[in-house]
């Protein structure tokens, strides 16, 4: 035996000597006061005064229970903070009305949005007979048109998004002007305008945020809401 291990045995020793003698002292007070042990404690005590090692408590079934379902939810949580839904939830499109125009701003509250594009994000799938063109590129916005036979457009722009700044204008004059809610591919957030100028037929704008603001724009007479919706849904990031 060495040095350290006779040093802890007198500890032990002289630990037991202190509980055994305050038990002593509780149980033989004349002073008339009963002292009451559950059945419980007394075998722990005794345990003590013996020298023997407490035992580990195993928690009941109902521990064990909650510390699975803490244990699910703390990897639901995870799992959620990676999923779509709660991460577009940081960006609220704000749409407003100025009776000659629709003004688009952006709430965010996410601080890793990018100040520059990094990614320029283009459709997977075109109507049958249109084509993709490039209008201009720059480091905060890109442009595309795209274009069926008879040069009929729909535009397609990509920009950052800077918080609580109207970005986007979007041009018309009809008192009956709708702005619809909805999600692309069941997910992301949108929103479909739909309005018509005198003598232009419906007019269509589509906006939507995914780490960018992106806005199709058409006149209705060539493209329909669907259309628009179908591109966009085809316009999805690729996830890392």
């Amino acid at each position: 035996m060495n040095d350290t291990d006779n040093f802890d045995g007198l500890m032990k020793a002289a630990l037991c000597e202190i509980v055994r003698e305050d038990w002593d002292a509780l149980v033989n007070d004349g002073g008339g006061e009963t002292v009451t042990v559950s059945r419980g404690m007394g075998r722990r005590i005794a345990r003590i005064l013996a020298g023997e090692r407490p035992k580990k408590r195993r928690g009941g079934l109902w521990g064990k229970l909650a510390v699975a379902l803490l244990a699910a939810l703390s990897v639901l949580a995870m799992l959620g903070m990676a999923m779509r839904p709660v991460r577009e939830a940081f960006v609220h499109t704000v749409v407003t009305w100025y009776g000659s125009h629709f003004g688009v701003r952006y709430e965010a509250a996410d601080e890793a949005l990018p100040a520059v594009i990094e990614e320029v994000v283009l459709p997977a799938w075109l109507p049958d007979g249109w084509s993709l063109e490039t209008n201009f590129a720059t480091d905060y916005l890109v442009s595309h048109t795209i274009l069926d036979a008879n040069r009929n457009r729909i535009t397609v722009d990509q920009h950052i998004i800077k918080p609580d700044e109207e970005m986007d204008r979007i041009d018309g004059r009809s008192p009956d002007a709708e702005v619809e809610d909805l999600l692309l591919n069941g997910v992301t957030p949108a929103k479909l305008i739909r309005y018509s100028d005198i003598g232009a037929g419906e007019r269509l704008a589509l906006m939507w945020t995914d780490g960018y603001a992106f806005l199709l724009k058409t006149n209705g007479q060539h493209a329909d809401a669907d259309t628009l919706i179908r591109i966009a849904e085809s316009m999805e990031r690729e996830r890392k």
